[in-house]
């Protein structure tokens, strides 16, 4: 029974990710008005008569995300009847069907009445969050209860590891906010802005060079941070491996980001930098779960 729902949980995990993918794409290509203001039909039907390009990528986004949002909610009662005894289940279920839900209402609002950029950027945010959940499920999932993996580590470290999550977290804001407000380009060149070291004076270069300064940060917090535990938990496998892979994907993150501007927004990077940057969240959060465990 456990082999299935195991299974049924890496299988969710994936296409959750696939829907975050299509929203960039769907962010990307500016088909947010594909199906114009009708919510859930499209243009008021069923399926589209002679749909245009723009429509046939906002309306398999509709339709991916509503078959995902039906297979979180069946993840979270199963592992919810499997291992009610788990306390993390119960959050975690409730949390990926909770913000599924919220995020699928305000795309829906933003598609009738239209939102600001700052809430579009908050409908990928709730959207990580999902993601992120159902992936934390999985895992608790996989321990069967059993050997439920802890971090033996100081206070400080505990609590460099909670604030490198909410200053994560943040910084999605801010990249999401550059693609929504359409400011990927406002700075051309990399790492400086326009041939400027200062910072700029426009509302779209301030919005891109706010980001690109966070995402520097992020990259040098995590980069001292896996030096500090080769130096003291070296032997500590769990908070060791998933350091070194936070480095790796905030590395191509860093790479990726660049090369969206170098390359003018092409699809494929832009996909590739919004991939990374849900792996290094889903795994920050592993962390932190693992961080809020007791001995």
């Amino acid at each position: 029974m456990n082999r299935y729902l195991k299974f049924y949980a890496i299988l969710t995990s994936l296409g959750m990710l696939i829907v975050l993918l299509m929203g960039a794409i769907v962010t990307t290509t500016g088909s947010g008005e594909g199906c114009g203001n009708s919510w859930p039909l499209c243009y008021g039907e069923v399926l589209p008569s002679q749909p245009k390009v723009e429509t046939m990528i906002e309306y398999s986004h509709r339709i991916v995300s509503a078959a995902l949002g039906l297979m979180v909610v069946i993840l979270a009662i199963w592992s919810w009847m499997k291992f009610k005894q788990i306390r993390e289940v119960k959050w975690l279920a409730f949390l990926s069907v909770f913000f599924i839900v919220f995020q699928g209402l305000l795309g829906a609002a933003a598609v009738i009445w239209g939102q600001s950029s700052f809430v579009l950027a908050l409908h990928f945010g709730f959207s990580l969050i999902s993601f992120a959940s159902v992936v934390l499920l999985a895992v608790v999932i996989f321990e069967n209860g059993n050997d439920r993996a802890t971090l033996k580590i100081n206070k400080n470290f505990k609590l460099n590891i909670y604030l490198l999550f909410i200053y994560l977290y943040t910084l999605v804001y801010t990249g999401a906010l550059v693609r929504h407000t359409k400011a990927s380009l406002a700075c051309s060149g990399w790492p400086l802005c326009n041939g400027q070291l200062l910072p700029p004076t426009t509302e779209l270069e301030v919005i891109h060079y706010i980001h690109r300064f966070m995402a520097g940060l992020l990259f040098i917090w995590i980069l001292l941070s896996f030096i500090q535990i080769r130096t003291y938990y070296k032997n500590m496998k769990i908070l060791y491996n998933s350091f070194l892979l936070l480095l790796i994907l905030v590395s191509l993150q860093v790479t990726t980001g660049a090369l969206i501007i170098f390359t003018k927004l092409n699809l494929f990077i832009g996909l590739m930098h919004g991939l990374f940057v849900s792996l290094l969240f889903a795994t920050l959060s592993y962390l932190v779960m693992v961080a809020l465990r007791k001995d």
